[in-house]
């Protein structure tokens, strides 16, 4: 009887280890940047979303439509050019708006800002190169998405989330590239690894 509590003990020690390592799995794999994207024609865009570009009154340059797959979820994507800014629109796959993002210089942060995100590098790594920023517009007023990416479009200097970095760090004599989000106000939100099967359309 005592072998048998023993035995039993055992096995669920082993268990507990199991679901501790695919729990550390999962967590791991949620935390790296694994995007696939190809490039596909306007009418394989969600419909929703297309009528956005069908009935812009603005003048939209270079537009490309893309598929995203993370090996969660699909989504689709929208990049254009509009008075020298560089913009990505992103959808879910039912065709209701993401998040929309602008390409920008590290001057293009507020001082202040910059001050507190280039402290955070500096506490928490030995080395960083920024290698991509975007301010990300995310639709939490009461416009339509249409009326919001209008907006945004229109007023892309102001009523930003989040700034999103893709930087080059050295910690612990490893070097990662990962992609961090910071609050319009400097202060960091979260992080993920970025794998080099992403990088390429990460930089744009």
């Amino acid at each position: 009887m005592i072998m048998r509590l023993i035995v039993l003990d055992i096995m669920k020690f082993k268990l507990q280890i199991v679901v501790f390592l695919l729990f550390c799995s999962f967590y791991n794999f949620s935390q790296t940047k694994n995007e696939k994207e190809s490039r596909i024609k306007f009418n394989e865009f969600p419909k929703v979303a297309q009528n956005y570009f069908n009935n812009t009154s603005t003048k939209l340059k270079r537009v490309k439509f893309y598929k995203e797959s993370d090996g969660d979820k699909i989504s689709f994507e929208a990049k254009f050019k509009y008075k020298k800014q560089h913009f990505s629109v992103e959808f879910y796959s039912n065709g209701v708006l993401e998040d929309i993002e602008i390409l920008i210089n590290k001057k293009d942060i507020p001082s202040k800002v910059l001050t507190a995100i280039n402290q955070y590098f500096k506490t928490n790594f030995d080395r960083t190169r920024f290698i991509k920023i975007q301010k990300q517009f995310i639709n939490s007023s009461q416009k339509n998405d249409y009326a919001f990416i209008q907006h945004v479009i229109e007023n892309s200097n102001e009523g930003y989330n989040n700034f999103e970095i893709i930087a080059e760090i050295k910690s612990n004599q490893k070097d990662l590239l990962k992609e961090f989000t910071f609050k319009s106000n400097g202060v960091f939100e979260k992080s993920r690894i970025v794998t080099s099967a992403s990088y390429e359309h990460a930089l744009y």
